[in-house]
């Protein structure tokens, strides 16, 4: 990733902080590799982009898989996702592990749409490169 992305991003990522504040605070990753399943060895390749929020005590820990090449709307595109789980997470819904596919609920839907209404059709991509 190149420099100018992971700057885009973190500029994202204190616009959110903003928008759409979380009950912890985010820490976002951006490593080139990370495991389809908590159990799998960390050497598996990613076939695409790919994402996941864990809360660990209280922080809340975003990774964004990035490769060599990765288009960064697609990056911009799973950091809203994540995102959207960041916001809805509470101490009962997750305990120090990985956010499964059953986290995509309701309350996360709602979310994200509106993070991502926000982000792209409410002049959020222009506001956010101000932060």
């Amino acid at each position: 990733m190149s420099q100018s992305n992971r700057d885009r991003l973190l500029q994202i990522v204190r616009w959110l902080a903003v928008e759409f504040p979380t009950p912890f605070t985010v820490v976002l990753h951006c490593p080139k590799k990370i495991a389809a399943d908590p159990g799998d060895k960390p050497s598996i390749r990613l076939t695409g982009y790919y994402g996941y929020t864990v809360r660990i005590g209280r922080k809340i820990h975003v990774r964004i898989a990035v490769r060599p090449g990765i288009n960064l709307w697609i990056q911009i595109d799973t950091l809203l996702h994540e995102w959207a789980h960041a916001t809805t997470t509470r101490q009962s819904k997750i305990e120090n592990a990985r956010l499964a596919h059953g986290a995509h609920d309701d309350e996360w839907a709602l979310a994200h749409g509106r993070i991502y209404r926000r982000f792209y059709d409410d002049e959020g991509s222009e506001d956010s490169k101000t932060f």
